[in-house]
């Protein structure tokens, strides 16, 4: 009989909310449309800061060989080459580092191309090597070298080398072995490629470097718009229905105290559960638009989740809003005003978001006391979960610390109205 009046609320409840279009747009469209222009803006907005630009990142190349000069693989769609000599470079940067610092703190990136052996450039110097390791079999360290400087106080400057690196620098690396090694192609041998044309080695090959971006903001991000809805919700539930006096009319009714508000809850959880998973849905779509690879954007190039991680995310998501619900319940509960209660709640937002302000410079690894910390293991979840670093182990403790939590809160809940009036 119980169970049979929870899932009557329930749907009551649901059934409430879905009729009215605002309501359901503003749980299920909305928190998604935040979430991909918030990942979509907020780099641009970084780098204009940072750079003082909107457009491709400069990059300025110092004595370029001519192996670099054709080169087709600078992907000059994303980065400005600006060329000069070294003699150019230092009578504009100076031979001082703090001059040459002033030209690379707006961001810019410098590649130099030099050679240790003062009798030979760069392309002669991988020629050299490449010469006397097929004629002479000497494996040699290379002469030639490349440098690429960035402004090291700026973690966007850094995220830019480090693509440049993976997608330009690396790329031309291989090639320039292989413009020298092609006169030895009776020495030489292929490799068997077997996954040269598998989908799934393509994506995981070309995921972008800001991917480590990405398992800080996006699952912060999530968690933010997770508690709006839960917050939303809760002061249409119990918050407004307490100051209209509807809810102790509730109360009085046959119907336990419990049973309504574990009908309430988890037609909460069902709402936030499902935008949740909407929001992810838009994520997914999204990163497979974003064929840029840019380091400045958070969102990576073909976002997928194996079978294991799915089912991490949709159990780690209920767990979660259940000890939202339970805290914003009892605050709605314990407080007299519907005043006061959006206005602790919404300090709890504020919080949120100065916590996604501090994932922006978390470079490390999680630390064993932030699985046990509610609501933020769940941004712990999600990082590891795109981040493929989860382990059951950890997911279990994440799942049993948050709905054990929530469970408690929702006890309280329960014994705060069930003598009567609130």
């Amino acid at each position: 009989m119980r169970n049979r009046h929870v899932v009557t609320i329930l749907k009551w409840e649901i059934r409430k909310i879905l009729s009215s279009w605002q309501k359901t747009l503003a749980i299920f469209l909305v928190p998604a449309a935040v979430m991909v222009f918030a990942i979509n803006l907020f780099p641009k907005l970084l780098n204009y800061l940072s750079t003082g630009s909107f457009g491709s990142q400069d990059v300025i190349v110092i004595d370029a060989p001519e192996s670099f000069i054709e080169f087709d693989g600078k992907k000059e769609d994303f980065f400005n080459y600006k060329y000069m000599t070294d003699e150019e470079f230092i009578s504009i940067a100076g031979a001082d580092d703090d001059d040459i610092f002033n030209l690379v703190k707006n961001g810019d990136l410098v590649l130099a191309f030099f050679s240790i052996d003062d009798d030979l450039s760069f392309d002669e110097a991988v020629e050299e090597q490449v010469r006397l390791l097929y004629e002479e079999g000497k494996d040699v360290e290379s002469a030639a070298y490349i440098s690429i400087g960035y402004n090291q106080e700026q973690f966007t400057s850094e995220a830019k080398a480090l693509q440049f690196e993976e997608d330009v620098a690396n790329g031309y690396v291989s090639y320039v072995y292989e413009r020298y090694a092609s006169q030895y192609d009776q020495y030489s041998s292929s490799t068997f490629t077997v996954d040269e044309f598998n989908p799934i080695t393509y994506i995981l090959d070309n995921r972008s470097v800001a991917n480590t971006s990405a398992s800080r903001i996006i699952p912060a991000i999530m968690v933010i718009l997770m508690y709006y809805c839960v917050y939303s919700l809760t002061c249409d539930m119990i918050a407004m229905e307490k100051n209209r006096g509807f809810l102790n009319k509730l109360i009085m009714t046959p119907v336990s105290p419990s049973v309504i508000l574990w009908g309430k809850a988890l037609a909460i959880n069902i709402l936030v559960t499902g935008s949740s998973i909407v929001t992810f849905l838009f994520l997914f779509l999204s990163s497979w638009l974003n064929r840029s690879n840019d380091a400045g954007s958070l969102l990576p190039f073909g976002l997928m989740l194996m079978p294991d991680q799915l089912i991490y995310m949709i159990i780690g998501v209920p767990a979660a809003v259940l000890v939202m619900t339970g805290f914003c319940f009892l605050v709605a509960l314990e407080l007299t005003k519907f005043e006061d209660t959006v206005a602790n709640l919404q300090l709890v937002l504020l919080i949120l978001l100065l916590g996604l302000f501090v994932q922006m410079f978390i470079y490390w690894s999680p630390t064993g006391l932030e699985y046990i910390i509610p609501v933020h293991n769940e941004i712990v979840l999600l990082r590891d979960i795109l981040m493929s670093e989860i382990s059951l182990g950890e997911f279990i403790v994440i799942a049993l610390v948050n709905g054990g939590l929530g469970f408690l809160l929702m006890r309280r809940c329960t014994k705060k109205i069930t003598g009567g009036k609130i």
